[in-house]
């Protein structure tokens, strides 16, 4: 076990995430469910972020003052007092993490991850709009292309199962999900997308990026692959929030209320379904996760969520240029 002046002299954050509403505003830490307000007593928050990117255990509190700028016995106590409050990374000798701590942690760590993601400028461009009404098209759109490719995904985790065990619940999974698109491409057609031009229309690079990548997790690792559908699927607690954000968007990029009901409906049956509860019921039936496997899924899962961000830069940054085609099409060899 790494004691207190190791994990001090070469300090390295736990997972986390900063926000603040404007410079003036205090900055939040946020790791996992836990919020801590950073205050600006002494220097300024572009010295503290400075700091702060260096602790990642890599490190010496002397490295990070030269690279930062700043004195060492700042450094420390920065990190004397990050530790204090536990947040600071710290291994010790695990074989195996308990089945009731892993759900619990991967569950808060999504539930980190997600506010993050709907931090992205996407969704709040929208609501304010600051962003043109195409890039709500945009959303819609590409979203019908990720919905589309669920069968894809989570039949790649199907055939690559890596304990027989959990076959009936991905069964299952891609029973409940394998015709949902059919709702999206309502909500497109309610927006005045004619079908042939939906159903010939060509994803962005960021949505096969996160498609694939989703299916690449499924080849390699059950465990990860489901663990992720706790980031993805539908958050009873996030529902109403969410649908009115959704109308709100609608009004303002110019589009009828109704084009999101077919998007909340889909949201609505997905909250119904249980499924940010599969990874519950498959440790579950697994127990225990070996050590190894429980650093693999936390790894994918992070990976996944930076996929989500490029999935939304993609959308602001194709849909936001006047000159590009909407909905996107295929190049083929007679249009060079």
């Amino acid at each position: 076990m790494q004691n207190a002046q190791a994990r001090i002299e070469h300090p390295r954050l736990r997972h986390c995430t900063f926000k603040w509403v404007s410079d003036d505003s205090p900055m939040l830490m946020i790791v996992g469910k836990e919020y801590f307000e950073i205050t600006e007593d002494f220097g300024t928050r572009e010295q503290f972020l400075t700091i702060k990117r260096y602790f990642d255990g890599r490190h010496s509190i002397a490295q990070i003052a030269e690279r930062a700028g700043v004195d060492e016995d700042s450094v420390r106590q920065i990190a004397q007092t990050f530790d204090e409050l536990g947040l600071l990374y710290r291994t010790r000798p695990m074989a195996s993490v308990p089945a009731k701590a892993f759900t619990e942690q991967i569950e808060a760590s999504c539930d980190m991850w997600g506010r993050q993601i709907g931090f992205h400028n996407l969704f709040a461009g929208l609501e304010s709009g600051d962003l043109r009404g195409e890039v709500f098209m945009g959303m819609i759109l590409e979203t019908y292309h990720y919905v589309k490719a669920a069968p894809k995904h989570i039949a790649t985790a199907i055939a690559h199962c890596d304990d027989e065990r959990l076959v009936p619940l991905l069964s299952r999974y891609f029973t409940e999900e394998y015709n949902h698109a059919g709702m999206l491409l309502q909500s497109l057609k309610k927006m005045g997308v004619p079908k042939e031009h939906i159903k010939s229309a060509h994803p962005v690079i960021g949505t096969w990026s996160l498609i694939n990548n989703l299916c690449e997790i499924a080849r390699q690792d059950t465990l990860s692959y489901i663990a992720c559908t706790t980031l993805f699927e539908a958050r009873a607690d996030d529902f109403e929030e969410g649908t009115e954000s959704l109308r709100r968007a609608a009004r303002t990029a110019g589009y009828p209320e109704a084009c999101a009901e077919p998007l909340i409906t889909h949201m609505r049956i997905d909250v119904e379904a249980g499924h940010v509860g599969l990874l519950d019921e498959a440790v579950g039936i697994l127990g225990d996760i070996p050590a190894a496997n429980a650093h693999k899924a936390v790894n994918n899962l992070h990976d996944l969520k930076h996929s989500y961000d490029q999935f939304h830069d993609g959308i602001v940054q194709y849909y936001s240029d006047i000159a590009n085609y909407i909905p996107r099409i295929k190049v083929d060899y007679f249009s060079l």
